[in-house]
């Protein structure tokens, strides 16, 4: 082995020459009477698990120089049995060299495709900010497919002047099949929330997105919220779980809406209002945004994540820890089970720090968040150029309009 260390790095594969030196002690151990010559060839077979071609070439050089010093060693090198082990050894070696050729090829290539995922997905689905303004936060996502850092939940922040807008959904499906529409609702959101006087409107402009893709027969559930610096929130809630509220007292509260509001994607069943919740935050209030991959998570008896059991997990340490806990808390729950253990799970925790220092305390909202102006026209919503042909939302714009007389 002292030997084996001199030789350059990456000659010889170092399994592979155990190998090959287990069946020469076996060898010895049996003396002359059998030999196991063609047995050396375990020693290139094992190097191609792991090992570079160059490797595998030294580890079968080496098996073969022991199995001849054993042959000569007992006079049967120049036999046909002999003979005919070493050329077994050699073949050998050239059939594992090609094969570990072609396996570290597939893995340079695998090695490069899980990079370009990464930057995509990374694009697609950057890391959060941990705070913006007096807002603090800590996000945790788990995708379906384990390979996979995003899939069909969404999840994301937008900074907006004097608050946040936030964005936590659902897209119907699970795993990477879902990733295309959700990109497209992530991109409809970070476009339209800076810049979008009214939450509403945010709202529409992602059902455009949805709409738009007549390939997808899919819906998306989803809660669109936005918070001022002065602790006023506001949600809409197109059919999604209710944000959970912990008061700076450790007192849990729902922010239930009067009606939760019909998914992206189903406006043309019924009317597409979604439902609507306002509250006002005090320093150190949390929120915990999340989707049905948290309460819908089930034990082996079939028994859903008990959320309400657990607000005290959300409120006695960092963002981030009672996130990773509650996580952590999740797959405890459902390690024995399968039901609700392959669902994409998106959580967001924020944290209002209070106003900022020398403001007045006072409304600081958006003046079109305090009431309920008409809806957009078919002209600013861009409909006169869209592509989809019987629009739901179209029709329902129109029959909101004021008739002239």
């Amino acid at each position: 082995m002292r030997h084996l260390k001199s030789l350059p790095r990456g000659a010889v594969d170092c399994k592979g020459v155990c190998a090959v030196l287990a069946v020469a002690l076996a060898d010895l151990a049996t003396g002359d009477e059998a030999r196991f010559l063609p047995a050396y060839a375990i020693g290139p077979a094992v190097s191609t698990v792991r090992g570079t071609p160059r490797a595998v070439i030294g580890t079968g050089t080496i098996a073969a120089l022991v199995a001849a010093l054993l042959a000569l060693s007992d006079g049967t090198l120049a036999t046909h049995k002999g003979l005919s082990a070493l050329a077994v050894i050699v073949l050998f070696t050239c059939f594992a060299a090609a094969v570990a050729k072609h396996r570290r090829g597939q893995e340079t290539h695998l090695a490069a495709t899980r990079r370009v995922a990464h930057a995509a997905q990374h694009a697609i689905a950057p890391p959060l900010p941990a705070a913006h303004g007096q807002v603090r936060m800590a996000a945790s996502y788990a995708s379906a497919d384990p390979h996979a850092r995003i899939g069909g939940d969404l999840c994301e922040v937008v900074p907006v002047k004097n608050g946040v807008r936030i964005l936590i959904g659902d897209v119907q499906g699970k795993g990477l099949g879902t990733v295309a529409l959700s990109t497209a609702l992530l991109s409809a959101f970070r476009e339209s929330a800076p810049s979008e006087t009214r939450l509403e409107t945010v709202g529409l402009r992602m059902s455009c997105a949805l709409l738009r893709r007549p390939d997808e027969e899919r819906f998306a559930t989803l809660a669109l919220v936005e918070l001022t610096s002065q602790g006023h929130l506001t949600a809409l809630n197109y059919g999604h779980p209710s944000p959970h509220v912990i008061k700076v007292d450790g007192a849990p509260l729902w922010a239930d809406t009067a009606q939760s509001g019909l998914p992206l994607g189903l406006a043309a069943l019924a009317d597409g209002e979604p439902g609507r919740h306002s509250t006002t935050l005090r320093a150190g209030d949390r929120v915990l945004f999340h989707t049905d991959g948290l309460t819908e998570a089930r034990d082996p008896d079939g028994r859903f994540y008990p959320l309400d059991e657990r607000t005290a997990t959300l409120r006695d340490a960092p963002l981030e820890t009672c996130v990773e806990r509650l996580r952590a808390d999740i797959l405890l729950h459902t390690a024995s089970g399968l039901q609700g253990a392959h669902d994409d799970s998106a959580l967001l925790l924020i944290e209002f720090d209070g106003p900022p220092a020398g403001n007045l305390p006072g409304p600081s909202r958006h003046p079109a968040l305090d009431r309920a102006p008409d809806a957009p026209s078919v002209e600013e919503l861009g409909c006169t150029v869209c592509a989809v042909t019987a629009c739901p939302l179209r029709t329902t714009l129109e029959d909101r309009r004021p008739k002239s007389v």
